[in-house]
């Protein structure tokens, strides 16, 4: 792929690569669905939870920190909808 790299320099663009392995998303999926009792929780990857849409502000300044006002570790933010909001 080519870049206009002159181009983003001039606007001070920070250019990021990200790499991922191609066609995982269907086996991760069936891992996280299987609820293997001999597996991994993968519940306690969700660490903060907020309830409501009108909460939505704060989940995801949240999720841009890496530590709560506690001191614990901020890992997956979940914004549960409310009953109303369904």
């Amino acid at each position: 792929m080519t870049l206009p790299l002159g181009a983003a320099a001039l606007r001070e663009v920070d250019l990021r690569g990200v790499f991922r392995y191609s066609n995982t998303y269907p086996e991760a999926v069936e891992l996280v669905s299987r609820h293997d009792p001999d597996g991994p929780d993968f519940s306690k990857l969700v660490t903060h939870r907020f309830k409501g849409f009108e909460q939505a502000e704060k989940a995801f300044q949240m999720a841009g920190r890496t530590k709560d006002d506690d001191g614990k570790l901020v890992i997956k933010v979940v914004i549960e909808a409310g009953e109303d909001e369904l």
